[in-house]
C-alpha cells in the first residue's frame, strides 16, 4: 500500500481533475457533434480517473455483452467509485442516471448534465413514471446504465431491487445486462473519503428475462457474488 499522503494526493487528483478536463473535452468537441463529444468525455475522464487513483479493473464473464446496443445495464451498488468504474467498461452511446443532489456538486453536477444524465429524487424512486424519458434513448439505439437497489449499501450486502429496470427492459425489448461488483465498496467504502488503490473484480453476466421479478434479479446477483 502506498504511502498515505500519495494516497492523498492521489485521490485528490482522481477526483478533481478528470471531471475539468471532462468539460473542457466537450466544449471543444461539441462542435463535431454531442453524441461524439459524450462519447470522447466518458473515455478520456473515466481513465484518467481510474489511473489517478490507482484503480484497475479484473473483468470476468461474458465482457463482449459491453458492446451490446441498445441494452440496460444493471449493477449492484457499493461504492462511489461504481459510476466511473462501470462508465470505463460501457464507454460509448450511453446514458446513465443520478441521484438529485449530484446535479448541484461544483465539479460533477456540470459534466454530468454535459454527459445527458438523468437525475431522481430519492423519494421517487427508480419507477415508470421516472424512467419513461429513457425509452427513446433506447428505442436510439442508446444503453441504460442504472442501479436497482437505488442508493449505495453501507455495508456490502445487497438491498432490495427497484422495478425499474426490469420495467425499461419489458417496454423497449432491450436486452437486461447484469454488471457484478464485488469489491468496490473496498475502493471507496461508504461514508469514505479516500479512493484506494486497488483490483475491483467484475463479473458480466449473461442477459436476464425481463420477466424476472425484482427478487429473482436480485438473487442473480446474490449467487454470482457468493
Amino acid at each position: 500500500m502506498p504511502f498515505r499522503p500519495i494516497i492523498v494526493i492521489r485521490s485528490a487528483l482522481a477526483f478533481v481533475l478528470p471531471p475539468i478536463v471532462g468539460m473542457l473535452l466537450f466544449v471543444v468537441c461539441l462542435p463535431f457533434g454531442r453524441r461524439r463529444a459524450i462519447n470522447l468525455g466518458i473515455g478520456v475522464v473515466t481513465r484518467l480517473g481510474l489511473g489517478l487513483a490507482g484503480i484497475r479493473l479484473q473483468v470476468e464473464g461474458e465482457a463482449a455483452l459491453l458492446s451490446q446496443r441498445p441494452a440496460v445495464f444493471v449493477i449492484n451498488h457499493q461504492s462511489g467509485t461504481d459510476p466511473i468504474i462501470v462508465a470505463s467498461l460501457v464507454r460509448r452511446n450511453m446514458v446513465a442516471i443520478g441521484k438529485h443532489e449530484l446535479q448541484f456538486h461544483p465539479l460533477l453536477g456540470p459534466l454530468m448534465k454535459m454527459f445527458g444524465t438523468v437525475f431522481v429524487k430519492r423519494e421517487q424512486g427508480i419507477g415508470p413514471q421516472v424512467l419513461a424519458p429513457l425509452l427513446p434513448a433506447l428505442a436510439a439505439g442508446d444503453a441504460v446504465l442504472l442501479a436497482p437497489e437505488g442508493r449505495r449499501s453501507r455495508d456490502g450486502q445487497l438491498q432490495p431491487f427497484k422495478p425499474g429496470a426490469l420495467w425499461l427492459a419489458q417496454q423497449s425489448g432491450a436486452p437486461l445486462i447484469p454488471i457484478v461488483l464485488h469489491n468496490s465498496g473496498e475502493i471507496l467504502p461508504a461514508k469514505g473519503l479516500l479512493m484506494k488503490p486497488g483490483t475491483v473484480r467484475i463479473t458480466v453476466l449473461p442477459p436476464q428475462p425481463a420477466t424476472l421479478t425484482t427478487e429473482q434479479l436480485r438473487q442473480v446477483f446474490a449467487r454470482a457474488l457468493a
